[in-house]
């Protein structure tokens, strides 16, 4: 299993209205993505950070429908821009010792796929994250 985690502070700017529309964004991924066997969306608890998606997926397969599927892609232009800073990351019990590895270039396929989703992650204040070159 792969359990994909998105963590975000948002920006001063937005308006509750956009912070709601990107979170129904993520609870839209959790319900229309076929990979997606259980997710949660909701406030962040225990650190510097305002609200957090997490998604569950089998495997790589998985992982990458749910990152190319429209509802991501959408989330991701309606969102992104309201980031001050984002923390993706991916926690699995595979012991694949080359998994770090794979994940990397899904993220990296996705961004070559669809380059507007690299613009708005190098638009993001304080990014961390799977799948941009440093």
């Amino acid at each position: 299993m792969i359990y994909h985690i998105n963590r975000a502070k948002v920006k001063a700017s937005a308006t509750p209205e956009q912070i709601e529309a990107a979170l129904e964004g993520w609870r839209a991924q959790g319900r229309s993505i076929p990979a997606v066997k259980s997710f949660v969306v909701g406030r962040d608890h225990g650190g510097d950070f305002q609200y957090s998606a997490v998604f569950v997926v089998e495997d790589l397969d998985g992982l990458f429908e749910y990152l190319t599927h429209p509802t991501t892609y959408h989330t991701d232009s309606i969102g992104l821009d309201l980031a001050e800073e984002l923390h993706i990351f991916d926690v699995s019990d595979d012991d694949d010792p080359e998994l770090n590895a794979k994940i990397q270039q899904l993220h990296r396929r996705r961004n070559a796929h669809n380059p507007r989703v690299a613009e708005l992650l190098a638009g993001v204040p304080a990014y961390q994250g799977s799948g941009v070159d440093d």
